[in-house]
Parts: structure tokens; sequence; C-alpha cells
């Protein structure tokens, strides 16, 4: 009897050692499956799974060059443009030489005479009252053709009423600065036409346009005028 219960005891003590050596953390393994145990140190990161690699970024390829159509010829890109422009002028003309006397003028008695006398003149230095129009044709570029046409009166401060004509046609570059030639008509029954050469510079004031031109008609007795003239266009 003794020995029976001391089998027993032994046996008890085998069972409790057993389940206190046992990792209360692990879960029961179900019934036939197998449990790999590995011991880990504390502290120690788990080992993470490898990520995938992103794959290499490939360049687009470049658009083919489009080819130009074979038709268009370089700079003939724009239709030319049309502007008609007008405005009043105000300016000064200088007679040269106004007092000389030619063979190419008289007087009512057959004489020859000058401009000073057979115009009843006082002074070469003449106000010039006028109206300009111009059209332009605008090149889309540093370059515009200008054509322009004016009429113009002097010597109204000397109580005298000289009408003149000019018609002529230059260049504009970069929409400032112009230069023309052309054709001055004047009702003188002696010398009725000259050229004319014109220059000058176009500032915009605002959506306004103040030109500021020079002038110069040749003559061949030695009468040249000269002069200058301002105003607006719109």
């Amino acid at each position: 009897m003794k020995t029976v219960l001391a089998a027993i005891l032994v046996l008890a003590a085998t069972q409790v050692a057993s389940a206190q050596s046992a990792d209360p953390q692990q879960p029961a393994p179900a019934p036939g499956q197998t449990i790999v145990c590995c011991h880990q140190e504390p502290g120690a990161q788990p080992a993470q799974a490898p990520q995938p690699q992103p794959a290499p970024q490939v360049a687009p390829a470049a658009a083919p060059a489009q080819p130009q159509d074979a038709g268009a010829d370089e700079g003939w890109k724009r239709p030319v443009g049309r502007r008609f422009m007008h405005g009043f002028r105000l300016g000064w003309t200088y007679i040269r030489n106004y007092d000389k006397v030619t063979d190419i003028r008289h007087d009512e008695m057959g004489q020859p005479t000058s401009i000073k006398d057979k115009y009843g003149l006082k002074s070469p230095n003449m106000m010039l009252l006028g109206y300009e129009g111009f059209y332009r044709i605008v090149g889309h570029s540093w370059l515009n053709v200008l054509m322009v046409g004016n009429v113009t009166v002097a010597g109204l401060e000397q109580s005298k009423f000289i009408p003149a004509a000019s018609g002529l046609i230059g260049f504009e570059f970069d929409r400032s600065f112009q230069l023309g030639v052309g054709v001055n008509l004047t009702p003188d029954p002696d010398q009725p036409s000259h050229m004319i050469a014109a220059a000058g510079w176009t500032p915009m004031v605002g959506s306004i346009q103040t030109p500021v031109h020079f002038f110069f008609v040749p003559d061949t007795e030695g009468n040249h005028r000269m002069g200058a003239t301002v105003g607006m266009t719109w």
C-alpha cells in the first residue's frame, strides 16, 4: 500500500513540472499539427519580407518632327494687313532765297521778280495748317509700307492763303520711324510741281499717334522749302 501511494505522488509531481515548463503564451497545437518553435532573443526585430523593387522608368521616345508643308515658302506666313489713319497737322515752313529775283517769275509788267514781291510775303517763315491721311500696309515684322497724302495751307499769319498738296510713298521702320518721297503741288503757274522728301518719328500717346515730321522741297532756282509738322493721328 505504501508503494502504490509513493508511485502516485511521483507521477503527479512529474505532470506538474511538465505543465510549468510549457510556454504559457504558446497555444496548444491542434491534433495532427506540427509546430515549429524557434527561440527569439528579447528586443530583436522580426525579419521583414523583401520589398519588391519598382520597375525602371523608361523615358518616352520623342515624337518625330512633323515635316513642314512643302508648299509654304519661308517668310510668307500671314496675309498683309492694311489700316487707314488720318489726323490734323500744324507746322512751320521756310522759303530759302524768297527775296531772290529770278528769270522764271515775272511781275505784271513782265519784269523778273522774286517770290516775296510776286506774292506779297513779309517773311520767309510761315505757319502751316493741314490735314493728312495715310494707308499703312502692315508687313507683320519690322517694316511696313506707307502711302501718304496731305493738304496744307501756308501764310495765314500774313493774311495769305497758299495751298499745297503732297503725295508720298515710303516705309515705316519698327512702327515708329518713317521715311518717304513723293510729289508736291502748288498753284504757282511758274513752278507748279516739286519733289518732296520727308522723315519723322511717330510716338504713341495711349491709343493716339503723335507724328513729328520734317520735310524738304528742293527748287531749281534755289527757292528751297523746308519745315516741320506735328499733329495727332487716329
